[in-house]
């Protein structure tokens, strides 16, 4: 199930919140890494994966649905970041 992509004018307020947040977004995923020195690139893997089943488990406790569908959402925002950071990197590389 391929989640649905929302543009900022149909969630303006996402979008708000996210860019008004993403110092402290930031600054928390930088402390999260921290804790991840030192293991190996499996281990840091699966220490993610957890983390991440652990926080969907919390929101979503009764229905492996929208769990799942928050799972795959997540994975498709990785791979925008992702996407983002490439072509950021060719830019400055270009110039």
């Amino acid at each position: 199930m391929k989640p649905t992509r929302a543009t900022e004018a149909e969630q303006p307020e996402i979008y708000a919140t996210v860019r008004r947040e993403m110092p402290a977004i930031h600054r928390a995923a930088q402390k999260m890494a921290k804790h991840l020195r030192g293991l190996s690139d499996v281990s840091q893997k699966q220490a993610i994966t957890e983390l991440t089943a652990a926080w969907i488990m919390a929101i979503y406790p009764d229905s492996l649905d929208l769990a799942i569908s928050l799972s795959d959402a997540m994975r498709d925002q990785t791979d925008i970041d992702l996407q983002q950071a490439f072509e950021t990197r060719r830019r400055k590389l270009s110039n």
